[in-house]
């Protein structure tokens, strides 16, 4: 009997510790990368040696299009770029208001057997402070107000003079510096710079943690995106100088 409880004991020990060695550690990242030489000639041979722990690695070079600061990561930090975001506030609004009332009240003079009504319309563009549109949207918005008072040009013009321009437009010139993916299994890489000038070679390295479920998890909702995991990444550079 005592063996057989021995036994158990340990095949639960065994169960437990193979649960525990599965499970995914704290996320935590570190990445290094070095040269077999720094000072080098153009077009000579550079080759790179990486280590860590991560689970994808990215080198950018540094020179013109593979320029780290430059890249999609760094310069958004996570946000939507180029993407129009137009919102009128109640400030640009109480300014519009008095301009928008004496249009309407000169319409409503040479249109007597079709006015317009001033307060349904300002109702109508209160309706719009603080929500976010691309600038189109925000004129068709306007025009479905005062179909009889402004053209869907004027109404572009009215966004453009009372909506403030959130848009955050930051792609560079010539587009986002990119890099090369490596692989994991194989942390080498050999690149040669065609023009003279010091570079700093960044690798770049990135873990995914588990999966933040919330809710229901995946038990009505099988669907995932990349906003349900947390990212650690890390940086290691190292200084070419080619001459």
């Amino acid at each position: 009997m005592k063996t057989k409880y021995s036994i158990s004991i340990l095949v639960l020990l065994t169960i437990l510790f193979c649960f525990t060695s599965c499970e995914k550690d704290d996320i935590d990242t570190w990445v290094s990368i070095e040269a077999d030489k720094t000072t080098v000639a153009i077009n000579e041979t550079v080759t790179f040696k990486m280590s860590g722990n991560a689970e994808t690695y990215v080198v950018y070079t540094g020179d013109t299009g593979h320029d780290f600061t430059k890249s999609y990561l760094v310069i958004t930090g996570g946000r939507k770029v180029d993407q129009e975001d137009y919102v009128l506030t109640q400030a640009k609004l109480d300014t519009w208001t008095p301009i928008l009332t004496a249009e309407i009240a000169t319409y409503n003079i040479l249109n007597p057997n079709s006015p317009l009504n001033a307060n349904a319309i300002i109702a109508g563009l209160v309706s719009l402070v603080d929500k976010s549109y691309y600038k189109d949207t925000a004129a068709i918005r306007i025009r479905e107000l005062m179909p009889t008072l402004k053209t869907f040009n004027e109404c572009q013009n009215l966004v453009g003079t009372y909506f403030t321009n959130l848009s955050v437009l930051l792609t560079p010139v010539g587009g986002f510096s990119t890099g090369v993916a490596i692989n994991r299994y194989n942390l080498n890489y050999s690149y040669k710079f065609s023009t003279p000038g010091t570079y700093v070679v960044t690798l770049l390295g990135t873990r995914v943690g588990d999966k933040i479920y919330s809710g229901s998890g995946y038990i009505y909702n099988s669907t995932a995106s990349a906003s349900e995991y947390n990212y650690e990444r890390n940086t290691s550079t190292v200084t070419i100088v080619v001459q």
